[in-house]
């Protein structure tokens, strides 16, 4: 196998993008149009793409990023997934070859870490953990083990309700008795992203976060410029005015990710969150995705208990999503 720098041209990034888009385990955040979204003075990046017998095998998107002990080679540098990007013919010997190529390459040009997030094994088309195994094998370590909650869409659609517990089902008919109505809008205005941006910093004041969102409102409007079609708000109204919002990101062909689960704290009792998910999940099952993820409910590997039980309130399950680090 052999590796060679991406070059920044129109035509390679719809190439880069269009891999991405067939592979086993691209998502959206692993796509160059997604990344641009960071100015351009925000990193230096070094995307690889990777070759078997001149053919393309795998890309991988990372930037090089300074720390004490030396460059580190981050991919990607604040994008929920990273890492080697496959076709779904990725045998073991093919995998561990490209985990030795890559390591072969990073120390050659100067980086002292390599630090990576895959995308959990759900969101493959074939799911399998080889790209893990040739990881570990050739001596990364994981340097972050958070638990992400995801729900299976394998669901006949009439069946969604009865298959979520007692309690949430309650809650649910309680939030359509007091006439809750949800909305999905693709591509949502500025004016909509700063309503659901506006319960966010509400709920978060709230709970105490002391650390910022994971995108300000400015990079969310750039985002959904780049990306269209990638971005799906969910608003649950009472008597016209918005009470529960999510942002959706539209991850890859099976999978989506929920971002920014909120609600407006004076009608809680109304039950707005639990009919705006149930309602995702049932649009969801309707589109034929495969699975539906609620995101991450750990912070630092510390479990927010309360968070993983409201999400397996319905039928979640949690997955790891690991990052993986080697001290070259």
């Amino acid at each position: 196998m052999t590796i060679k720098r991406w070059q920044d041209t129109e035509e390679n990034m719809a190439l880069w993008d269009q891999w991405v888009a067939d592979s086993n385990n691209g998502t959206i955040f692993q796509t160059l149009q997604f990344l641009t979204y960071h100015p351009t003075d925000r990193f230096i990046n070094h995307h690889l793409c990777i070759y078997k017998r001149n053919t393309l095998f795998a890309v991988m998107p990372g930037a090089e990023v300074s720390e004490e002990g030396g460059p580190a080679f981050v991919s990607y540098p604040g994008a929920s997934y990273g890492g080697m990007v496959v076709s779904s013919d990725c045998r073991f010997e093919d995998a561990v070859r490209l985990v030795d190529t890559i390591v072969a390459y990073i120390r050659a040009a100067g980086f002292t870490r390599i630090d990576l997030t895959l995308p959990p094994t759900p969101y493959y088309r074939t799911p399998h953990q080889t790209l893990d195994f040739a990881l570990v094998h050739a001596g990364f370590q994981y340097r972050k083990r958070e638990l992400t909650n995801i729900v299976s869409l394998n669901i006949p659609p009439d069946k969604v309700l009865q298959n979520l517990p007692e309690k949430t089902r309650a809650d649910i008919r309680q939030a359509i008795k007091t006439d809750i109505r949800i909305e999905w809008i693709d591509d949502p205005s500025d004016k909509m992203l700063s309503v659901m941006y506006g319960m966010l910093q509400d709920n978060r004041s709230y709970l105490g976060l002391d650390f910022p969102p994971t995108h300000t409102l400015p990079e969310l409007s750039r985002i959904r410029d780049l990306n269209p079609g990638r971005l799906v708000l969910g608003v649950g109204y009472a008597e016209e005015i918005p009470v529960s919002t999510t942002l959706v990101f539209r991850c890859n062909r099976q999978s989506l990710l929920t971002f920014y689960i909120c609600h407006d704290r004076q009608a809680r009792d109304r039950h707005p969150v639990h009919y705006l998910l149930y309602d995702l999940i049932c649009e969801s099952v309707r589109k034929q995705y495969r699975i539906l993820d609620f995101g991450i409910s750990t912070v630092n590997m510390a479990p927010l208990n309360s968070l993983i039980r409201f999400k397996e309130s319905f039928r979640a399950q949690n997955f790891f999503r690991d990052t993986f680090e080697l001290k070259v």
